[in-house]
């Protein structure tokens, strides 16, 4: 009897001892990850698992990592770091704010840029005259420079406008129509709707056919 209870004190004994022979991460969402803390760097922190410390390293970011419990008992508190997502957050905002600020490769053509530019013009003259009523001012045809582009396989050319203008002799406010010309590579155009200021000219822009 008393070699069973000391086989048994034993045994308790050996897993305990095993159990506290590991070391507790503690992640920034509550969960633990039981192992033996190899390095920790200043941005990761290295560890073998409990249950196979002959295995493979792992790796975990550190900015997750609340705290260690080492083995001999000691607490390792780590503050939260934002310092990670603060970089990933930069980063994000300079992609954000260099993105329009990105040249289209188009531009560097001169002579591409004229003729893109005389296209949108004819088209712009001949929205107004077909679908503006009477006489009117300070017409525009503004083109989407960021929205211009050569399909590389079919070599056709996309081309965004807007039209606006003002009927004359009017306090309202502008009409506009919105669109785009697509210039196949043999250079047939087409007109493909968006939108516009009001239902009158849903119509007229439509069914518009640029000759």
């Amino acid at each position: 009897m008393n070699k069973i209870a000391l086989l048994t004190i034993t045994t308790i004994f050996l897993l305990a001892s095993s159990l506290k022979a590991q070391d507790l991460i503690v992640k920034t969402d509550g969960t633990i990850i039981k192992g033996k803390i190899s390095e920790i760097s200043d941005d990761a922190v290295k560890y073998k698992k409990a249950d196979n410390p002959e295995g493979p390293m792992h790796s975990i970011s550190k900015s997750s990592v609340s705290a260690i419990n080492y083995e001999n008992g000691t607490v390792e508190k780590f503050e939260a770091s934002s310092k990670g997502s603060k970089a990933k957050n930069e980063d994000e905002d300079s992609e954000e704010a260099e993105e329009p600020s990105k040249k289209n490769p188009i531009l560097d053509d001169e002579q591409m840029k004229k003729t893109i530019e005389a296209i949108a013009k004819d088209v712009g003259e001949q929205l107004l005259n077909s679908c503006a009523n009477g006489k009117i001012d300070n017409s525009v045809t503004s083109i989407y420079w960021d929205g211009v582009f050569k399909d590389a396989i079919t070599g056709e050319l996309v081309v965004p406008i807007i039209t606006t203008w003002k009927p004359k002799w009017t306090d309202g406010d502008g009409k506009w129509i919105k669109g785009k010309v697509m210039v196949s590579s043999d250079g047939n155009k087409k007109w493909v709707y968006q939108n516009d200021s009001g239902l009158m000219f849903s119509s007229c822009a439509k069914q518009f056919r640029i000759r």
